[in-house]
């Protein structure tokens, strides 16, 4: 008998509100700006295991004031190795690209490197609604309840999840300064009915938001096996 078991689909959203300007020049120094750092780490945790690439999971990475959108698929990617001067220079390649071609339309996704895309949005309402496109499956929007107690979030519960209520799902991620008390950007994503607001504030790191959820992923799919 054939036995079939479910490998885990999982988007990373990461809403960031910009990046530091750097070059190659600047990662050859070694001299990497702190949030292209966190943005190299998050990268790093969402596909690179064991010297290898985890083919299911993809990430987008959506940089408000610059209204682009870059996206990693997982399946596609090539020249991402684990350590930090490769996923910098996959970063700063994808930046450029989009800062080359003035005239990409908000529909038009245009290739950086393999696996590697970037686009153009003219609001952040538009954003919202193209992330709301891509959720197929559950989409949960992790936030500090601390931050906006006004809002009721939930903590988010792993154990209350099996493989299939995993699968397809989609974590959106935004750091501290992306939000920094914005209300009505959180009206906007509060308005999308399939996002839940659930809480993961005992981790801080978005990184480390991302090795967390990775891990139960991981879990899930091996309890298969048991």
């Amino acid at each position: 008998m054939n036995v079939f078991y479910l490998i885990i689909l999982v988007n990373f959203i990461l809403l960031i509100k910009d990046l530091t300007f750097f070059t190659k020049k600047d990662v050859d120094r070694g001299i990497i700006p702190p949030d292209v750092h966190m943005l190299c780490s998050s990268i790093r945790e969402t596909f690179c295991i064991s010297y290898n690439i985890r083919k299911n999971n993809n990430l987008y990475l959506f940089f408000k004031k610059r209204d682009i959108l870059v996206k990693l698929v997982g399946d596609k990617l090539r020249y991402l190795g684990p350590d930090e001067r490769s996923q910098a220079l996959l970063l700063e390649k994808a930046i450029n690209k989009r800062n080359e071609e003035k005239n990409i339309l908000s529909k038009d996704w245009k290739k950086s490197t393999p696996g590697i895309y970037v686009r153009n949005f003219t609001s952040t309402a538009l954003s919202i609604r193209f992330i709301n496109s891509i959720c197929n499956g559950p989409c949960y929007f992790l936030i500090n309840k601390k931050q906006f107690p006004e809002i009721f979030i939930k903590d988010f519960d792993s154990e209350e999840l099996n493989v299939i209520d995993f699968d397809l799902s989609s974590f959106i991620i935004s750091n501290h300064y992306f939000l920094n008390g914005d209300l009505e950007s959180i009206k906007l994503f509060k308005g999308v009915k399939n996002i839940k607001f659930v809480s993961l504030s005992k981790i801080d790191s978005i990184e480390n938001k991302i090795l967390y959820l990775n891990f139960q992923k991981d879990r899930l799919e091996l309890k298969q096996y048991n």
